[in-house]
């Protein structure tokens, strides 16, 4: 029976091909039970084979595969029962053919195969249907129990929901909760509620024995109050031995308590919210029901434990929106800021806080009857609505905005917004800051920004200047004393001292101008002396005509035989500058400047504020266009200027009355609109004993040794030629290294160091320290084509540094030395300036 096919076309390899094609989930174990039949008829039929060729057939070997067939179907339903009806027809095909023969059979096997064709197919259907029957029977009894288990849980869940829902306090919930699960589920229960840090605190429990509830209750409040059996992530179940509770109890007194509740099964699953752990529900069976809990018993309790975590997240919800309603009530009617919600379609105001109503001066019904535009000021009103209104972005918006208070004043305000849902209502919520003291601030530091960068423009300017006076004045020394010289040497009827005077005249205007450029934003220390007012105004006549223009008409008044006034001249000078160009700016086409000079005595009525006695007065007149009251309350600012913006700093009458009042002077203006400006300055009059004639001057000749050091060949020559005229040894040096190398061949006394103070390569006061190290008597004299207070910025600090500015005259030169020589102290060092 080798080509028998009742053993190679039936295999295990085909069983295991044909499951794995089954595409819906297979249910292994019934799976099993229903191969048995089909692999037994398989085996059946290989035994039978196996004997027919060892000479031992089995008389009627298809009762037993008919036996098989039966068994099959019973056991693995219609499927399995056809296999096993196939293989056994395929072994009868093999079984009732003629030997050598494939399909060859007697007439006799012919009806034999014909018959098993009809009686294994009709078999395989009557079992089949025998066994739907009895499955339907099986089904319908476990459908009624099921029903009767599903009642009894869907009547404990309507109970629980009821409960659930009966309270927000979820303490409550879950004790009323834990009484119904005992003793439906368990013999005795607990709930654990997760604290805001996380950790697990015991909330209630019940035990079906009522005099129980106690020590269930002290074993969950013992020590640090943990769960009975431990924390689950998940749930689980479990058996309780006696290793069991000893590795549940924190010591042996708990341990006891455990072995009194004797507790026989538990299940232990967490209450879940938003993916967190918000409690524990531990359920536990004693001897009292003797109950073995499973995985149905663990379902079901996560159910239970899933709905009573919706009571937990429930309860903390309505506390959450309790404690927001608190925050809402302090931070909204509470804030110190107005803060209001209006509606963004009709901009009517939705709710205001008690800081609106101060701030506004309206009441809550006032409010509440308005709309936004109510407290815009009226110009600002119509189409405006400052974007407060703009929706679709989840930001707040930020505005600056004036409002109106209801007694009409004006505030600026900040204003910070936030698009939030009003009861359905699409709404602002708007804190406001009034920020008029700070609007008012930074216009004052815009003010400062804007002085402090004139000031430093100022400032470059003047250093600029500063240079350009301190070259012109090294050519206005030349120029200025050889001059001089020239002049002592000629003749009185010669005819060229015309032209050397009128070069002496330049050079005394030039050196007016380089004061004035000098002067230009610098606070030199001042050299006060008595000065002729109207000589000064006579000598700066032709500078002011320049100033002013040929549009302006020049006229002046000046009274003869007026005194003297004590003052810088440079400063002087300044004050009729500073005047003129504001007449001029005050002309812009063309008038006439008047300039008149008068003396005036006054008395010390009360109610003034100026000192008595007799007063020069300087008054500068213009038919400009004048000013009215409110200009004329600011004029004396800094940086105050009632011309275009961009002309001029605005400096020039603080500069004016600055220097006045350091004077003790008064200035007194007079001005209307369109009918000019009138300026009077009233100077002191300088006292009888400063006005009296100079003693007469000692002779100025010496025989001393002086070490000239000038870096402008011009200026060096000059000194040097006043100098040898006057009986000085004059050493000439370019600069301070070239000095120090003149001074050390040099053996004999030096007592005079005349020097220049900018020089290159080094400067006068490192020269001097350095001199002074080796010649402690040497007297110093510094010259400079720079203001004092530049040369103290270039290193010369000491007050009693004696100094000479260029330009000098001869006189002047000769008397600065011989003073210094003449000093009886010696003149240290000056020291570097500090910072």
């Amino acid at each position: 029976m080798t080509d028998s096919g009742a053993a190679h076309r039936i295999t295990g390899s085909d069983i295991l091909a044909r499951v794995s094609r089954v595409r819906s989930q297979v249910d292994w174990g019934r799976l099993g039970v229903g191969a048995k039949g089909f692999l037994l008829t398989i085996a059946t039929a290989i035994v039978f084979d196996q004997l027919a060729r060892h000479g031992m057939p089995v008389v009627h070997p298809f009762a037993f595969l008919l036996l098989t067939v039966v068994y099959a179907t019973y056991a693995g339903g219609l499927r399995w029962g056809i296999a096993s009806a196939v293989v056994s027809l395929l072994y009868a095909r093999h079984y009732l053919a003629e030997p050598g023969f494939v399909l060859r059979y007697t007439p006799e096997n012919a009806y034999t195969l014909l018959g098993f064709l009809l009686v294994f197919p009709l078999t395989v259907f009557l079992v089949a249907r025998m066994r739907a029957a009895a499955e339907r029977a099986r089904d319908l009894e476990f459908s009624r129990a099921e029903a009767e288990r599903l009642d009894r849980r869907l009547s404990f869940f309507a109970e629980a929901n009821l409960i659930l829902a009966a309270s927000l306090d979820h303490e409550a919930t879950l004790r009323n909760l834990a009484r119904l699960s005992v003793p439906t589920l368990a013999d005795w229960c607990v709930i654990h509620i997760a604290n805001e840090q996380g950790q697990l605190q015991f909330v209630t429990a019940a035990h079906r024995d009522p005099a129980k509830d106690l020590l269930v209750r002290a074993l969950c409040e013992y020590g640090c109050q943990r769960p009975p059996f431990g924390n689950s992530d998940g749930g689980s179940y479990g058996v309780v031995t006696d290793d069991v509770l000893r590795a549940n109890a924190e010591d042996a007194e708990q341990l006891k308590l455990l072995r009194v509740l004797a507790p026989g099964s538990f299940i232990r699953v967490p209450l879940l919210a938003r993916g967190h752990t918000a409690g524990m529900l531990t359920l536990a069976a004693g001897p009292e029901s003797g109950r073995v809990y499973g995985p149905d018993d663990l379902s079901f309790a996560k159910e239970l434990a899933g709905r009573a975590s919706l009571s937990v997240e429930n309860g903390r919800l309505q506390r959450d929106a309790q404690e927001a309603t608190e925050r809402y009530g302090m931070l909204f009617g509470s804030n110190p800021q107005p803060m209001w919600v209006f509606d963004i379609d009709t901009l009517a105001f939705l709710d205001v806080n008690e800081a609106a109503i101060r701030h506004y001066g309206y009441s809550r019904d006032e409010f509440l009857a308005l709309t936004i535009m109510y407290i815009l000021p009226p110009e600002d009103a119509p189409g405006v609505h400052h974007g407060l209104e703009r929706t679709g972005t989840a930001r707040g918006d930020v505005a600056l905005i004036q409002h109106q208070r209801k007694d009409r004043s004006i505030v600026d305000m900040e204003l910070v917004s936030h698009e939030m849902d009003w009861n359905g209502r699409r709404a602002r919520l708007v804190l406001a800051t009034d920020i008029s003291e700070r609007t008012r601030a930074r216009a004052a530091l815009h003010q400062s920004e804007e002085q402090l960068r004139q000031v430093q423009r100022m400032d470059a300017a003047g250093r600029l200047a500063g240079g350009v006076a301190h070259e012109f004045n090294n050519l206005l020394t030349t120029i200025r004393g050889f001059s001089d010289l020239l002049l002592r040497d000629t003749a009185v009827d010669d005819r060229r001292r015309k032209d050397i005077e009128q070069i002496r005249k330049a050079a005394d205007r030039g050196a007016i101008l380089t004061r004035q450029l000098l002067s230009f934003g610098r606070q030199e220390t001042q050299n006060p002396r008595p000065l002729q007012l109207n000589a000064v105004v006579t000598g700066m006549q032709g500078l002011i005509q320049r100033l002013i223009g040929a549009d302006i008409n020049l006229v002046t008044e000046l009274r003869p035989g007026l005194g003297e006034v004590k003052m810088d001249p440079a400063q002087l000078e300044q004050v009729l500058v500073n005047l003129v160009l504001n007449a001029r700016d005050a002309m812009l086409a063309g008038g006439t400047l008047t300039i008149e000079t008068g003396e005036r005595q006054i008395s010390g009525s009360r109610g003034r504020s100026v000192k008595p006695g007799r007063y020069a007065v300087l008054a500068v007149s213009d038919t400009g266009n004048g000013m009215d009251s409110d200009t004329m309350s600011h004029m004396f600012e800094p940086f105050y200027t009632s011309q275009t913006p961009g002309t001029r700093t605005g400096l020039g009458l603080s500069i004016v009355y600055g220097i006045v009042k350091q004077n003790g002077g008064v200035v007194r203006v007079s001005s209307e609109p369109e009918l000019g400006t009138t300026v009077k300055i009233f100077f002191p009059l300088a006292e009888a004993d400063e006005q009296s004639a100079s003693e007469t001057s000692p002779s100025v000749r010496g025989d001393e040794t002086v070490l000239l050091v000038e870096d402008e060949d011009g200026v060096r020559e000059l000194i040097w030629k006043i100098l040898t005229d006057h009986g000085h040894t004059v050493l000439e040096a370019r600069h301070g290294r070239d000095a120090l190398a003149v001074a050390a061949g040099y053996k004999h006394p030096i007592e005079l160091l005349l020097s220049d103070v900018v020089m290159p390569e080094m400067g006068a006061s490192e020269l001097a320290d350095q001199l002074l190290a080796e010649r402690p008597g040497l007297k110093v004299l510094y010259i400079s084509g720079y203001t004092s207070d530049e040369v103290v910025r270039r290193g010369i600090s000491r007050q009693d540094a004696a100094f000479i500015q260029k330009p000098f005259t001869p006189e002047d030169l000769m008397r600065k030395v011989r003073e210094v020589l003449d000093q009886d102290e010696k003149v240290t060092s000056p020291l570097p300036a500090s910072s």
